[in-house]
């Protein structure tokens, strides 16, 4: 204690700062619209998971309100002005995301778990059908219910944060540049190895969409159409291969908290939603994974476990892509492919200094991208288009395709393959630190290079961005005014 008393007021900060962000979300906040009895249910509930280090984190629980998560997108409606059927809409969403959450939370725990999941949810329905018509309820609910960003605020003030942009932003684009140096202008260091969907039956060649709504305006996608859109989009992965961390897989965590990873063909899929122009479209994400990123001479302060490529697509109502997009797993190299017909950068925005890294503009939109890889760094070095791909042969290299299949995402959350559980309570992959983190600690960036959970990708280290903000397109982009101008769907 007296060592304590000698620290600086900035490091003790630092030092709060970074036990907050190991701290579990705090489940001791009253609950609002339950009785005792239920109350105490899900205190139970919280504190066994919290003990068996099973909590899932991609949602958020608004503080008082266990029985339901939210991700940006629900957040991002202004409660306070949605229509009583808008209520009940929003309430649906939130509480199918805690449901989801329990479910995942549930796997590896007692045997009495399943008997306490369905206390919560006999639970949950009462409050939940309480909330939409009390208002002072929901006037309580809308005052809550923000997710919190992926920054630490105490970080930055601890690093000096203002005199470290700089430094940061000309880092960034020192290697922005080199990447985009590299696209379209690679030479593989190994050989080339394509990997395309597995074919089940005939895929389509036209995705229909045109999906209803809610009254949120929030696209329904039935899970037949989700499918179809999925394989409709599947790109073609050609990945420069050195050795086995080129090879696509799934990871997983031994009992003991030891990260394993299985070498398999799979592709692992998730469905969101952004807004474009004001009306809420679906975005189709693609990941893939990779054992580790290999070193390239030591010290590699990108170097360590697991890496690889989230791809993503956003669709308009003809399921045809607006724009495509690209992160590595830790948030990194977030990069724009724009389409033609799709959306641009609007006039306003100045891409450089806004750190926005536009790659290239394509000259189709539909169909299966080939997306090549490099090895080592995986980073996105080509895309083009070939139409359908019928032929099981790699033209390029001689070889036949490797088939992959399509996986939820979300069958990385709860127990995995291997025993144990892949992510932490704070959305992190404990594992695959960096040595990068010790330099961009100030820009607070949470152990900036580890892999993370959906819903925990910030992806600028100058500013505050995320992947999944659902306000992101219409902020830097828009649609040519041939578009046809719709009413916007937010809180409509």
């Amino acid at each position: 204690m007296a060592r304590l008393i000698g620290f600086s007021p900035l490091v003790i900060l630092l030092l709060a700062t970074l036990a907050g962000c190991a701290a579990r979300p705090a489940f001791h906040t009253p609950v609002v619209a339950l009785p005792i009895t239920c109350e105490q249910q899900f205190e139970r509930w919280h504190s066994q998971v919290a003990t068996d280090g099973r909590f899932d984190a991609q949602d958020w629980s608004p503080p008082g309100y266990p029985y339901l998560r939210i991700d940006r997108l629900l957040a991002s409606f202004e409660l306070a002005d949605l229509s009583l059927a808008q209520r009940r809409d929003w309430l649906a969403h939130a509480h199918d995301k805690a449901q989801q959450g329990w479910h995942y939370e549930m796997q590896g725990g007692p045997a009495q778990a399943a008997q306490w999941l369905a206390k919560l949810r006999k639970c949950a329905g009462l409050a939940v059908a309480a909330l939409a018509d009390n208002d002072a309820l929901w006037r309580r609910l809308a005052s809550v219910a923000q997710v919190p960003d992926s920054y630490s605020t105490g970080a930055q003030i601890a690093g000096l944060y203002p005199l470290m942009v700089p430094i940061v932003d000309w880092r960034a684009g020192v290697t922005m540049g080199a990447l985009a140096q590299r696209f379209d202008h690679y030479t593989p260091r190994g050989r080339w190895q394509s990997y395309h969907l597995a074919v089940s039956e005939p895929k389509i060649a036209n995705t229909p969409g045109g999906w209803t709504r809610d009254s949120l305006g929030i696209p329904i996608v039935d899970a037949h159409e989700l499918e179809n859109l999925f394989r409709h989009h599947a790109p073609v992965w050609r990945l420069d291969t050195l050795d086995r961390n080129d090879r696509p897989g799934r990871p997983g965590r031994g009992k003991g908290g030891r990260l394993r990873f299985q070498l398999e063909p799979v592709v692992f899929t998730h469905l969101e939603f952004s807004y474009v122009q004001g009306i809420i479209q679906p975005q189709l994400v693609y990941l893939v994974l990779f054992a580790a990123r290999s070193a390239e001479s030591w010290p590699d302060i990108y170097a360590g476990a697991l890496d690889g490529l989230v791809w993503r697509v956003t669709l308009d109502d003809q399921a045809r892509a607006l724009v495509y997009d690209s992160i590595h797993p830790c948030g990194c190299y977030h990069q724009w492919l724009l389409v033609k017909d799709g959306l641009s950068p609007r006039p306003t925005v100045n891409l450089r200094a806004e750190d926005l890294w536009v790659l290239d503009e394509l000259s189709e939109n539909s169909g299966s991208p080939v997306l090549s890889l490099s090895a080592g760094d995986h980073q996105l070095v080509g895309v083009q288009f070939v139409g359908s791909v019928a032929e099981p042969t790699d033209r390029t290299a001689g070889r036949p395709y490797r088939r992959y299949r399509l996986e939820p995402l979300d069958r990385l959350r709860g127990r995995s393959w291997s025993g144990g559980r892949l992510y932490g309570f704070d959305g992190l992959i404990d594992g695959t630190e960096r040595l990068e983190r010790y330099l961009l600690w100030p820009t607070g960036v949470v152990s900036a290079g580890a892999m993370r959970q959906w819903g925990h990708h910030a992806v600028s280290f100058v500013g505050r961005r995320h992947f999944d903000d659902p306000d992101l397109l219409d902020q830097y982009f828009w649609l040519p005014p041939s578009w046809k101008a719709r009413r916007s769907s937010r809180g409509q």
